[in-house]
C-alpha cells in the first residue's frame, strides 16, 4: 500500500484559504485530481471566476470542489469556522496582500487571519495545518554581511530569521520587511500552537521561492521579484545579483503541487518537532536554499531546475 493509499482516510476532505488566488487555485485543481481526496472546501472573501470554475468542470472534478464565501478576519464567522472543525486538513494561503509591497495595514490583517484560523484548527484537532510563509522570511540573506555566510543549500530552516529582502527593480526600490514580518510570526504562531496541542495538531510552514501565475516558466522570471512589478531600465550595481537571487528560488507548477501535496499527507510522527520549516523552491543549480528539510521531513523531490530552461 503506497502513502497515498494509506493516507485516503485521513485526508479525505481538505481546507483552501485563499483558494481564488494564484497559488490556491493551483492547489485546488491538483487536489481535486487526486482519488483519495473527497472534497476541497475553498475559503475566500470572493468566489472564484467563472473561466476558473469552467476549467475544473472541463476537467470532471467540479462536485469535488466546493466554494464558501467569508471572512478570515473575523473571527466570529461561522461561514469558515464551520468548515474548518468538520476538515481533515487546513492550507492557508489568504492574506489581504499577498505580495511584498504590502503595507502595515495588509500585514496585520494577514496575521489576524493567520491567528484565526490556526487556532481554530488546533482546537479542533484538525489533523494538519499547512501555513504558508515565504522567502522573504530570510530575505536579508541576499545581501552582505549575511549573504558570505552561507553557500550553495546553506540556507537551511534552522538559521536566525532575517526579515525582508531588500532589492531594486529599476524602476523603484523594494522593501518586503513588513510583508515578511507578517510571514515570520505566522510561523511562530504555528510553532507555539504545536507545542500546546501536544501534536494532535502537526504544523508545516512551506517558505514558498517564486512560483508565478499561469504557466510560471523560467523565461518570465526577473529581477523585479514579484508579478506586480516590472523591471525598469535603471539598475544600481546590485541589478545581476537581485535577478540571480530571485531566479534561484523558482518553484516550478510540477515542483509547487508536489510539495503541498507532500506537505498535507506526509507522515509526521517521527518529525523533530509537531512543527516544522521547510524551503519550497524547485531543485535550482547553486542556489543558496537547502531542500534537505523538505525532502527528509515531507519526501519531497522536485522535478525542474531553472538552469534547464537555457
Amino acid at each position: 500500500m503506497n502513502e497515498r493509499e494509506r493516507m485516503k482516510p485521513l485526508m479525505q476532505r481538505v481546507v483552501i484559504t485563499g483558494a481564488a488566488g494564484n497559488l490556491g487555485w493551483k492547489l485546488v485543481r491538483h487536489l481535486c485530481a487526486l482519488g483519495f481526496v473527497s472534497r476541497v472546501v475553498g475559503l475566500d472573501r470572493n468566489p472564484p471566476a467563472d473561466q476558473q470554475l469552467a476549467g475544473l468542470s472541463a476537467a470532471g472534478h467540479a462536485s469535488r470542489f466546493e466554494a464558501v464565501s467569508c471572512d478570515l478576519a473575523d473571527g466570529g464567522d461561522r461561514r469558515w469556522r464551520d468548515e474548518i472543525e468538520r476538515c481533515d486538513a487546513v492550507v492557508h494561503f489568504a492574506a489581504k496582500n499577498p505580495f511584498p509591497e504590502a503595507t502595515w495595514d495588509d500585514a496585520n490583517t494577514s496575521l489576524d487571519m493567520t491567528v484565526n484560523v490556526a487556532l481554530v484548527t488546533a482546537e479542533t484537532g484538525v489533523g494538519r495545518f499547512v501555513f504558508v510563509s515565504s522567502n522573504h522570511v530570510m530575505g536579508r540573506y541576499k545581501d552582505e554581511p549575511l549573504a558570505r555566510t552561507i553557500g550553495p543549500g546553506e540556507l537551511t530552516t534552522g538559521l536566525q530569521h532575517a526579515v525582508g529582502t531588500v532589492w531594486h527593480t529599476g524602476d523603484r526600490l523594494m522593501d518586503s520587511t513588513v510583508y515578511a514580518v507578517a510571514k515570520s510570526s505566522g510561523e511562530r504562531v504555528c510553532r507555539a500552537l504545536a507545542t500546546q496541542c501536544c501534536g494532535r495538531t502537526t504544523f508545516v510552514c512551506v517558505r514558498v521561492g517564486w512560483c508565478q501565475p499561469g504557466d510560471n516558466l523560467p523565461a518570465t522570471l526577473s529581477a523585479a521579484g514579484t508579478p506586480t512589478q516590472t523591471t525598469g531600465s535603471i539598475a544600481d550595481a546590485k541589478f545581476d545579483a537581485t535577478d540571480r537571487w530571485f531566479r534561484s528560488m523558482w518553484l516550478s507548477n510540477r515542483d509547487f503541487v508536489h510539495l503541498f501535496e507532500r506537505a498535507v499527507i506526509a507522515d509526521g510522527t517521527e518529525w523533530p518537532h509537531p512543527c516544522i520549516v521547510v524551503n519550497g523552491t524547485s531543485a535550482n543549480t547553486d542556489m543558496k536554499w537547502s531542500l534537505c528539510e523538505a525532502t527528509e521531513l515531507l519526501g519531497y523531490h522536485p522535478c525542474d531546475n531553472v538552469a534547464d530552461s537555457g
